[in-house]
């Protein structure tokens, strides 16, 4: 018979035996054999069965603890079997976790051990929520393990923005005085330049609409109304994220806000030149810091202009009696918007003889009449990404929307 591993060990009788020491896959299948055969067997009786069988000294304690290390293991096998483990990706970059853990009341409470047992890098992740159930309890070598259903949703951490640093940079900007040149005009112009997504797109993408509203400038407005933000650039930060922290993947982020002044600081010129101007922050769901940001740049740049760089997902401007809405579209249907704007904005709301809402996001043109409001989803100009493209998003009309009032009716629309 093949001699088992173990140490030498002398019985009463001065025979020398080996002690075994190692279990194999034969041998715990053998005693799981003989214990089921022989309920009534003592550890004793099974541990001089398995020496005489196989030649090599077991022990009755050594019996006893492979019995609990195999039963403990089987009590495992069956508190787990049935549970489904899955992993969800979530449309804004975060990700909920199912999982079975065995974890005790502390660890449960432990925001870097829940992350780190669902596979999360704690360094590269945050914690949204978690909801830990107590699934099943078993023993394992006389001690209890309690097993948890575990729901965890993380979402990847975003890189703080240094403001310091913006201040400082935004302060050493040096501001421009533009000379009015001509007297205002009587209508109003504004210009809804939804998605814009530089990053993708470039100042070439988008230097025949610069053009055509740097030649209806030349009219004079009584007032001019820039919407800025909702999506003018692709990403929110240099790790290609956008701002709820979804990779998609990055882009010269210096070169993109480089072709944003670019194409705006013309235009803003020679608007100030002849009109009045206000700028008006729009929060987008891929850029909402980085535009406000560009918004800061153009506040230092041109304080000639009147600005609202408030952070408010929902806003107006009166345009004479003119009710302009706006919103980026992503978080609410379009049908149900004017609840909120003219419950937000009651006075305005009642003042107006024409009320319109402007929405972005989906980069296609939509009218809905509804509420006492026209909804419209404006379409875009933009470059395709590699997202749209991969998707089928490509059918759209390319074009921007420009509307010119009168004091109280919209007076003509211009494609540009």
């Amino acid at each position: 018979m093949t001699a088992k591993r173990g140490r030498s060990f002398k019985k009463k009788d001065g025979e020398r035996v080996q002690k075994h020491i190692t279990w194999t896959d034969e041998e715990k299948e053998y005693l799981q054999k003989l214990k089921e055969e022989n309920p009534e067997w003592s550890y004793r009786q099974l541990a001089e069965h398995l020496t005489h069988t196989y030649g090599t000294l077991f022990t009755w304690n050594g019996v006893r603890n492979r019995i609990r290390r195999d039963k403990a293991k089987k009590e495992n096998e069956i508190a787990t079997t049935g549970y489904k483990e899955t992993v969800e990706i979530l449309q804004d970059g975060s990700h909920k976790s199912d999982k079975l853990l065995q974890m005790d009341a502390n660890q449960a409470k432990d925001v870097k051990y829940l992350l780190k047992a669902h596979g999360f890098d704690v360094n590269e992740w945050e914690l949204v929520t978690a909801k830990n159930n107590i699934w099943n309890v078993y023993s394992k070598e006389d001690k209890v393990q309690t097993l948890y259903s575990s729901k965890i949703t993380a979402k990847p951490k975003v890189n703080g923005v240094n403001w310091d640093e913006v201040v400082r940079k935004l302060k050493a900007i040096k501001p421009i005085h533009i000379e009015r040149q001509s007297a205002e005009g009587e209508l109003y112009l504004s210009l809804p330049l939804f998605d814009m997504h530089f990053g993708p797109s470039t100042l070439e993408t988008h230097k025949g609409t610069q053009s055509e509203i740097y030649h209806l400038l030349d009219k004079g407005y009584k007032e001019v109304l820039f919407i800025i933000g909702q999506d003018m650039l692709h990403t929110d930060d240099f790790r290609g994220r956008t701002a709820s922290g979804r990779e998609i993947g990055k882009i010269n982020f210096p070169k993109a806000w480089k072709d944003a002044a670019m194409f705006y600081e013309p235009i803003i010129k020679k608007a100030l030149k002849t009109s009045n101007v206000k700028i008006m922050y729009s929060k987008g769901n891929h850029d909402e810091s980085m535009s406000w940001a560009f918004v800061q740049y153009l506040k230092a740049r041109f304080p000639q202009a009147e600005y609202d760089d408030s952070f408010r997902e929902r806003k107006v401007h009166m345009l004479g009696l003119n009710f302009v809405g706006v919103n980026h579209g992503d978080k609410k249907k379009d049908a149900k918007l004017s609840e909120n704007f003219s419950t937000e904005f009651p006075l305005e709301w009642a003042r107006a003889k024409t009320r319109e809402i402007f929405t972005g996001h989906l980069h296609h043109e939509r009218v809905l009449d509804t509420g006492g409001a026209l909804i419209r989803r404006m379409p875009t100009g933009n470059e395709i990404d590699d997202y749209h493209d991969d998707y089928g998003y490509t059918t759209a009309h390319k074009r921007f929307q420009v509307f010119e009032y009168t004091e109280e009716a919209v007076k003509s629309i211009h494609y540009v």
